[in-house]
């Protein structure tokens, strides 16, 4: 089983980023999937579709739940040479470190952000600005 990359599907941003990803992800290790997909909480019991809409989900092959940051830090680990990438978790602090700038990214690039338009229909607080 591959790990689950949960993402808003309605969001470019979202869809820009994982488009990088799935170049990125050259071994297949991943498996890209919108939350809006209709057997999401059936197929993946520990993720709901609320939770979704303010964060990416990671579920790993054996069924862990990673979100936010956390599932960067996921995604990344299994991406070619993603690892090196992952260095700066092992520092004490850093993982809550990532959520907090996560969550401000979100927040400047939602409807407060550099245009000020009002959030997505689909609620993803990214909505469609460019990546």
């Amino acid at each position: 089983m591959k790990a689950a990359l949960i993402y808003d599907g309605n969001c470019g941003f979202c869809r820009r980023w994982v488009a990088r990803i799935r170049r990125w992800d050259r071994g297949g290790l991943l498996d890209p999937l919108p939350y809006q997909t209709p057997d999401l909480e059936a197929r993946f019991p520990g993720v709901s579709r609320a939770d979704c809409v303010a964060r990416i989900h990671l579920v790993d092959e054996r069924g862990n739940v990673h979100r936010g940051a956390a599932a960067g830090r996921e995604v990344l680990r299994r991406l070619p040479g993603g690892t090196l990438w992952t260095l700066p978790f092992l520092v004490p602090g850093a993982l809550r470190l990532a959520e907090r700038t996560y969550v401000w990214i979100a927040h400047r690039w939602g409807p407060l952000g550099a245009h000020g338009n009002p959030p997505p229909p689909s609620g993803c607080p990214l909505g469609d600005r460019e990546a």
